[in-house]
């Protein structure tokens, strides 16, 4: 007895596990796919659903979502879901999620397509060409993608949420106005190709349109209008138009009728100055019955008196002849004595009036400041007056510019002297061309000494930035004939054939001393200045060198402090490891008792003036 109620519980058991089985794994439940989102679901519990796949996914595939996770692993989902892999036809399609992809344990589907969603538009009304065209669905559509096509051309479609409803931008058309089109609507699934689910007509609205005015956006005012016109592209009924002054709620009173194809707008009184004004015209219909596309909206500005707006030279180095214009924003009045009102001081100028411009032509000394001053009171063409003054200082150039000779190619060589009078000293720079750094610095020196005359108060500056200008050119060491500069001077021991940086060069300290006109013309210069101190630049070496116990031995050591470079003023061959006959130096120091120091820069190119700066000043003194 007892083992026939085993058996009968047994059988019950495996029976209830049967149909739970059908229940959950082989009667397959029914799921309508929904348009309006990409996904649909269900709820449908997933015992370890990160071991399930669909069982084919042609045209669905079946996922799950929510439920419960320990230690970053899904333990049980709650929700079973479908997205369609491929365009939906309408009907019924069976899917299935099951462990790997088996047949047991399957979680079967019936999905239920109904109709795709269906596009109308009417059309009975022209539409704008360049607004967005809306299009209505029968329900909300996020599975296809949708675009419009007009004569080849197409423009995209976005449902807008929670409606059934697209829209579509026409811009990238560039419909015509008035003009009938054939519209298409295509609809397509991912990537798949599009199909045509609506024909149609369209018409465009063929609007009015404003086609110029007295005023323009963001135009300033300058004279005094008492009213402001604008011209359309159709004969008029009727116009509004509404001023209002920037910061303020209240309009300015006006008047506005129209004729023909023109809008006058009134002032009923003049418009104060310096305000900023927003016109709006609106309510506006043509003839036709037509109507601006949106309302006309145009800000512009009325001036004061004349405001200067640029001056034509900078607060240095102003040419002692130099002719100064000071612009203004608007034509000034030819009819007002400016004489009482524009000035100059610290220096002399003859003044002058051209259209827009007052103009100062100087007639002054070097290095000189000067103020320019225009008062309040200039009056435009209109007769309004400036309310604020002007007053703008400057200083003429400090330095003069001298030739002092031509290079082998006709460049011409230059120097710089700044400072009036006293004790000179001397700089130089590139008297081998591809040493560029060398000219480089001092350019950027003489641009110091023109910004800061007070360096050299009581004394004179003589600075030339480029020996060798064919070699810089070329960026050779040696000038045009192939000489090396540096080897051409009378000195003792003067050599034709050299050993140079390279090698041995012959004829490379040139056919005779002072042969080349480079080094003729140097030497002229050099022996007419006779500075209390030259500086030459050279590279590269790092190191300054200068005249052992001599005058310049001081110098070296402090500029070689200053910059961190090697003083080798007392080193055998002055830190040189090569043999130098001819050079430049040695001449200014045995022939011509120049005191005299080498810098050789850390670089052939590269140059820091900042650097080199407090170093140079120093030498001044």
């Amino acid at each position: 007895m007892r083992s026939l109620d085993r058996r009968t519980w047994a059988i019950a058991l495996i029976g209830v596990g049967i149909l739970i089985y059908i229940g959950l794994w082989i009667v397959p439940r029914p799921i309508s796919l929904s348009y309006a989102s990409e996904r649909t679901c269900i709820g449908w519990p997933t015992f370890l659903p990160g071991m399930h796949k669909t069982v084919d996914d042609a045209k669905f595939s079946v996922s799950t979502e929510g439920g419960l996770r320990i230690g970053g692993f899904q333990i049980l989902s709650t929700r079973t879901c479908v997205m369609p892999m491929k365009s939906p036809g309408s009907g019924s399609t069976l899917v299935a999620l099951s462990p790997f992809s088996g047949w047991f344990f399957q979680q079967r589907m019936i999905v239920v397509t109904g109709d795709a969603p269906r596009v109308n538009f009417d059309n009975s009304k022209p539409i704008p060409a360049s607004r967005t065209l809306q299009l209505v669905l029968n329900q909300p559509d996020k599975l296809y993608t949708y675009r419009i096509r007009i004569d080849q051309k197409t423009a995209s479609c976005l449902g807008i949420s929670g409606k059934a409803l697209l829209s579509c931008n026409l811009a990238p058309l560039k419909l015509l106005q008035g003009k009938q089109y054939q519209l298409e609507v295509l609809r397509a699934f991912q990537s798949d190709s599009p199909s045509v689910v609506l024909k149609t007509t369209i018409t465009t609205l063929t609007a009015t349109t404003i086609v110029g005015g007295s005023v323009n956006g963001g135009d300033t005012i300058y004279a005094k209008p008492t009213a402001l016109t604008f011209t359309t592209d159709k004969p008029l009924k009727h116009a509004d138009a509404l001023l209002v002054e920037e910061g303020t709620t209240s309009a300015v009173a006006t008047t506005t009728s129209v004729k023909d194809k023109v809008i006058t707008v009134t002032f009923a009184s003049e418009l104060p100055r310096e305000k900023s004004y927003t016109l709006k015209v609106s309510g506006l219909e043509a003839v036709d019955g037509s109507s601006l596309i949106e309302p006309y909206v145009v800000a512009f500005h009325t001036s004061g008196g004349p405001k200067v707006t640029s001056v034509s030279v900078g607060r240095s180095s102003v040419a002692v002849n130099a002719r100064i214009a000071v612009t203004f924003d608007q034509p000034l009045s030819t009819n007002q004595d400016i004489s009482k009102l524009v000035a100059i001081s610290g220096a002399t100028a003859q003044i002058t009036r051209n259209e827009n411009q007052i103009i100062y032509t100087l007639s002054t000394g070097l290095c000189t400041p000067f103020t320019l001053t225009i008062a309040k009171g200039v009056l435009s063409s209109y007769d309004i007056a400036s309310t604020v003054g002007w007053t703008y200082s400057s200083r003429t150039i400090c330095h003069t510019t001298s030739v002092y000779g031509y290079s082998v190619r006709g460049r011409a060589l230059v120097a710089y002297t700044f400072g009036a009078g006293g004790p000179i000293t001397m700089y130089v720079g590139a008297i081998h061309g591809n040493e560029s750094s060398s000219s480089g610095l001092m350019k950027s020196w003489t641009d110091d000494l023109e910004a800061n005359p007070s360096l050299y108060t009581g004394r004179r500056v003589v600075v030339v930035p480029t020996i060798n200008p064919d070699g810089v050119a070329a960026n050779t060491r040696t000038n045009a004939h192939g000489v090396n500069l540096n080897r051409n001077f009378p000195t003792d021991g003067w050599v034709s054939d050299i050993n140079d940086t390279d090698g041995h060069h012959a004829r490379g300290g040139g056919s005779a001393p002072l042969s080349e006109p480079e080094a003729q013309a140097l030497a002229s210069l050099t022996a007419g200045l006779h500075p209390r101190l030259l500086l030459s630049f050279h590279a590269v070496g790092s190191l300054v060198t200068g005249d052992p116990g001599g005058y310049s031995a001081g110098y070296a050591a402090k500029y070689a402090s200053m910059v961190g470079y090697s003083d080798t003023t007392y080193s055998s061959g002055g830190g040189f490891d090569y043999d130098i006959t001819g050079a430049y130096e040695t001449w200014t120091t045995t022939k011509q008792g120049i005191p005299s120091m080498v810098v050789e820069l850390g670089s052939y190119g590269y140059y820091s003036f900042s650097h080199h700066q407090a170093a140079l000043r120093a030498m001044l003194n």
